[in-house]
């Protein structure tokens, strides 16, 4: 593959990006161990919590798991009391994951630092800045699309 030398200072970009990345994975690491929930685990409360609940079979679409691995894994957090399995409600077939109710309280005093450090990091920017790092952000995301699309 034949990559450019990028322009000045992207190479710098570059390295702080690959710099969040890691304390990005370091934090997860910190906070599955905080709340006893392996990576696989931590991932499908992470859904939970933002999308709301859902299937095994919806979470294994959505996280891109086999059936089967959801269902070890949902065991897991259900033996660990961090979720609970609910009949569905119009098909008797089915069942429903919900995080359990403390769930979201005990993640957020582990996140609630993160999320004040965005949000004073976002405060002091200029509104030209908050739309060139939003800007940005989109085509970094898209550039990982783009680099996992079938």
């Amino acid at each position: 593959m034949d990559v450019k030398e990028p322009a000045a200072g992207a190479a710098a970009i570059r390295d702080r990006l690959r710099q969040l990345t890691l304390r990005q994975q370091r934090f997860e690491r910190y906070l599955g161990r905080r709340l006893g929930v392996d990576p696989a685990g931590l991932a499908v409360m992470d859904h939970l919590v933002n999308i709301g609940p859902a299937t095994p079979s919806e979470l294994a679409r959505s996280l891109s798991a086999s059936t089967a691995a959801m269902t070890l894994v949902i065991d897991r957090l259900a033996t660990g009391g961090h979720v609970t399995r609910e009949p569905h409600p119009t098909d008797r077939r089915k069942v429903i994951v919900t995080p359990a109710g403390h769930w979201e309280e005990a993640a957020y005093q582990y996140v609630e630092p993160l999320i004040r450090g965005v949000a004073e990091a976002t405060a002091a920017m200029t509104p030209e800045e908050r739309a060139a790092v939003a800007g940005f952000l989109e085509r970094m995301a898209a550039a990982y699309d783009g680099a996992t699309a079938p």
